[in-house]
C-alpha cells in the first residue's frame, strides 16, 4: 500500500499489537480502509501506548488474550472468526465473533534480512532468540567476512533505539579500521555507546535478546578457534574499503 499506492481491501482484520500491527492500523485508516480490530493473543499489548491510544481513540477495539480461530470465503476473504484465548492458550467455546472483513493482515513478527551477507560470505547461524538466521558479529559489529559491519534488524529483531545505537557502534568501529579514530577516542565513544545499548537492552524483552547475543558470541569464538574469523576474499588486495550492512 505504501509502496504502490493501492488499498489492500475495503475492511481489514489485523492480527498483532505490536508497533508495527498498531502503525498500519493507522495508515489503513488514513487510505480510507476500515479496521475491524486488532487482535492479540498476550495478555497486554505488544506496542507503545501511544501508537494504542491514536487507533483507540479512532474507534479501532484491541482484542487482548484473542486469536483468529479461522477465515471464511469463497473466491476470497469474506469474514474471519476470532475468540477468546484462557490460560492455556486454548480457544475459549462460545466467545467467538464473527467479523465481516476481505483482508487478514499478519503483523507477528520481523525476521532479519541476510541475503547480502550470505552472498558476501559471512557466517551465519540460526538464532531464535534474535528472530531467525543472522550474522555471527563480534563486539564491534564486525562479522566473520573481515570490513563488513552490521546493525540494525539484520543483526537480530530489536527496538529501532537499539538498531540506532549499535549502528553508531558499527560506524564507530568501521571508521576506527580505517584509521580515521585515534584508539582514546574510540575507546572513550565506544564505551559510551556500551553503556547506552546494555540500559536499552535491560528488562524482560533485553533478557531475551542478550541471551541471543551470548548464544551467537558463543558460536563466534567456535569460528575463531577453526582460524575462519574475519577471513578476506582471496583476491583481496589489502585495500581498505569497508562495508556496512543495516535494516
Amino acid at each position: 500500500m505504501n509502496v504502490h499506492g493501492v488499498r489492500p481491501g475495503d475492511s481489514v482484520l489485523m492480527i498483532g499489537s505490536g508497533n508495527i500491527g498498531l502503525i498500519v492500523s493507522y495508515q489503513l485508516l488514513q487510505a480510507g480502509v476500515r479496521v475491524a480490530a486488532v487482535v492479540e493473543a498476550m495478555p497486554t499489548i505488544g506496542g507503545y501506548a501511544v501508537h494504542a491510544s491514536k487507533i483507540r481513540r479512532l474507534g479501532i477495539p484491541i482484542m487482548t488474550r484473542h486469536t483468529i480461530k479461522e477465515a471464511y470465503g469463497k473466491e476470497q476473504v469474506e469474514g474471519a472468526i476470532v475468540w477468546e484465548l484462557d490460560d492455556n492458550w486454548t480457544g475459549i467455546p462460545g466467545t467467538e465473533k464473527d467479523l465481516k472483513v476481505d483482508v487478514v493482515c499478519l503483523a507477528t513478527g520481523l525476521t532479519p534480512l541476510g541475503e547480502l551477507l550470505w552472498q558476501a560470505g559471512a557466517e551465519m547461524a540460526y538464532i531464535p532468540e534474535l528472530g531467525g538466521f543472522v550474522p555471527l558479529y563480534d563486539e564491534s559489529m564486525e562479522t566473520t567476512k573481515k570490513g563488513v559491519f552490521v546493525a540494525g534488524d539484520v543483526a537480530g529483531i530489536e527496538e529501532a533505539s537499539t538498531a540506532m545505537a549499535a549502528g553508531r557502534m558499527a560506524g564507530l568501529s568501521a571508521a576506527r579500521s580505517l584509521g580515521k579514530v585515534p584508539d582514546a577516542d574510540y575507546a572513550r565513544l565506544r564505551d559510551e555507546i556500551a553503556g547506552e545499548l546494555e540500559g536499552l537492552r535491560s528488562g524482560p524483552a533485553g533478557a531475551k535478546i542478550l541471551s541471543g547475543i551470548a548464544k551467537m558470541r558463543a558460536m563466534v569464538r567456535s569460528v575463531e578457534t577453526r582460524g575462519l574469523a574475519k577471513t578476506s576474499d582471496p583476491g583481496d588486495t589489502g585495500s581498505k574499503s569497508e562495508k556496512a550492512v543495516g535494516a
